[in-house]
């Protein structure tokens, strides 16, 4: 591989982390479609048991935005160790990284929000378009969704399908 191969790649691993970290600010900010849409390929698809799946990028962010407000009210997500493997052709990548989030999960009983945490990671597809990364699959593998005042922390059932 020549230095300006490995440069590149070194670019496109650098340019899919700051990607990663707008779809976090996104998703941090009730996951606002201006900042979320530019984020993902047109035919992207997001999934997670226990959230939703959604197919297309339109359906996604409306979807996230959603989820973002009327499930959980307010969020801090972390993206930690990420690994990302960019395809010989330069032009598809594979990623993991880890999820840690603070939230406040909406009740539906009325009651006040529930502080909550939730851990897992992410298995992601990126694909460039142009000179720009963009995500194309998304799947979100949960482990821990718990509120935070519980005596022992709790794997997946979300709160709100509790």
């Amino acid at each position: 591989m020549s230095v300006e191969q490995r440069l590149q790649r070194l670019e496109d691993i650098e340019a899919i982390k700051q990607l990663i970290a707008r779809y976090m600010t996104a998703a941090d900010k009730n996951g606002d479609p201006e900042l979320m849409e530019p984020c993902f390929a047109e035919d992207a698809v997001w999934n997670c048991e226990g959230i939703g799946r959604w197919e297309g990028r339109d359906s996604l962010v409306q979807g996230l935005h959603e989820t973002s407000t009327k499930v959980l009210s307010w969020a801090l997500h972390y993206a930690t160790q990420p690994i990302i493997e960019v395809a010989d052709d330069g032009q598809t990548a594979t990623g993991e990284y880890y999820l840690w989030e603070l939230a406040k999960a909406v009740q539906e009983d009325g009651s006040p929000d529930q502080d909550t945490w939730v851990g897992g990671w992410y298995e992601s597809k990126f694909r460039k378009e142009g000179d720009d990364w963009k995500f194309s699959h998304i799947e979100l593998i949960l482990k821990l969704m718990s509120p935070a005042n519980a005596p022992t922390w709790e794997t997946p059932i979300p709160p709100w399908k509790g």
